[in-house]
């Protein structure tokens, strides 16, 4: 091998080590960036499902069709029922 072509060897080693640092040192700044977006999104989904789940909480019990709504149509029809029957009521002690 001449001394030439050693050097040109040699240079090219030193270039491809400092091309793999430079590359390595992109990976792990990208691996960092992805990590972060990661995490972001991690807290975007936890808020996301807990509002979301507020929401379906609030409509059930709230809502048109909620137990409470159900309740409250029940309670106004059985407080009509016992006004009419007290009425009814009193008046049959009159006659």
């Amino acid at each position: 091998m001449k001394p030439r072509d050693k050097d040109r060897m040699e240079e090219l080693i030193r270039q491809g080590a400092l091309a793999r640092d430079d590359l390595s040192r992109s990976v792990l700044g990208l691996r960092a960036e992805i990590e972060s977006r990661r995490a972001r999104w991690k807290i975007a989904s936890v808020i996301a499902t807990g509002l979301a789940t507020g929401a379906t909480v609030a409509y059930k019990l709230f809502g048109k069709s909620s137990i409470a709504m159900k309740v409250g149509k029940t309670a106004s029809a059985v407080s009509v029922l016992v006004g009419l029957t007290r009425a009814a009521l009193r008046v049959r002690r009159f006659w």
